[in-house]
C-alpha cells in the first residue's frame, strides 16, 4: 500500500501512527489484500450463493425476567462516577 493510503486510513480511524507502525500496517494490509486477490481468482460459477448461514443453532435459554442490580447501585460500584453518571475518558477531541 502507498503511504498516502495508510495516512488516509489512519485519518478515517482517527488514530496517529508512528513511521514504524505505518510501515508495519502497510505490509499487513498488502498481505490481506493479496489474500482477497487469491480469492478473486477462484472459479465460483458452480457454487450457489448463500442467502443465510447454514442451520447451526447455539445453546439457548428461556428468555425470562430475572433480578438485576439497580442502576444507582451500579453507578455507585463503578471505579469513577459522578452521580448519576459513569465518568469515562474523552475519546474524541473537539466534539
Amino acid at each position: 500500500m502507498k503511504p498516502e493510503e495508510i495516512d488516509k486510513i489512519a485519518t478515517l480511524a482517527r488514530i496517529e501512527l508512528s513511521t514504524e507502525e505505518k510501515r508495519r500496517f502497510a505490509e499487513q494490509l498488502t498481505s490481506i489484500l493479496g489474500y482477497f486477490q487469491k480469492l478473486q481468482e477462484l472459479d465460483t460459477r458452480e457454487v450457489p450463493p448463500l442467502s443465510h448461514s447454514p442451520d447451526q443453532r447455539g445453546p439457548t435459554r428461556p428468555d425470562e425476567p430475572c433480578s438485576s442490580i439497580h442502576p444507582v447501585e451500579l453507578v455507585r460500584l463503578s471505579q469513577c462516577h459522578q452521580e448519576p453518571f459513569f465518568v469515562v475518558p474523552r475519546v474524541l477531541e473537539g466534539l
